[in-house]
């Protein structure tokens, strides 16, 4: 089974960050407390497109990624509702990159924006990452898991808003263990 993994981070220290903006724009979705400075958020919406929603309600630093292991995987960042960064890199018989709207510098200046980086994050970093030649190069260098340890992005494997939705049916209490807030309800009380 092939891993599809779509997820939302928000750049802030609070899990109510997240939850705000998901009421903003009308969502459902999950929102995992916040770590290394990015809260996780999981809209419901449609798969593998930006959440148009959630980016006009947008008021900080969102970032988009996409892994989906067979096709291909994306990142996107967006500063409120204006997209920054995106790079995708898609595959059937060829790889396919679109690097149309790739600023590395916004790339460098987020990461290294982070006070839980590991280390300063050089342009040199970040080109290693997205310089992608051939499937090899691509199946060994693991560009997403090398994405999330530059970012310090948590919950980036197997994650999507089906996939926690079964998760919840099939063991309630799991979800709520992680602190993660589910957010069903459109009005509250």
């Amino acid at each position: 089974m092939s891993e599809f993994s779509e997820i939302y981070y928000l750049y802030s220290t609070e899990q109510n960050d997240g939850v705000g903006l998901l009421r903003r724009a009308w969502l459902r979705g999950f929102v995992y407390p916040s770590s290394n400075n990015w809260v996780t958020i999981i809209p419901n919406g449609s798969k593998f497109q930006p959440n148009k929603r959630l980016i006009n309600s947008n008021r900080g630093v969102l970032l988009h990624l996409i892994n989906a292991e067979d096709h291909g995987w994306s990142v996107s960042i967006y500063d409120g509702k204006k997209r920054t960064f995106h790079y995708e890199c898609t595959w059937e018989e060829d790889i396919e990159i679109n690097q149309d709207e790739y600023n590395r510098d916004r790339f460098v200046e987020l990461a290294n924006a982070n006070p839980n980086k590991l280390k300063v994050i050089t342009p040199l970093d970040v080109t290693k990452i997205f310089y992608i030649s051939d499937f090899e190069e691509l199946y060994e260098n693991h560009p997403v898991k090398q994405i999330a340890e530059l970012l310090r992005l948590e919950h980036f494997e197997w994650i999507s808003y089906d996939y926690l939705q079964n998760e919840v049916k099939e063991n309630p209490n799991e979800i709520s263990n992680k602190g993660v807030r589910v957010i069903n309800s459109l009005f509250s009380f």
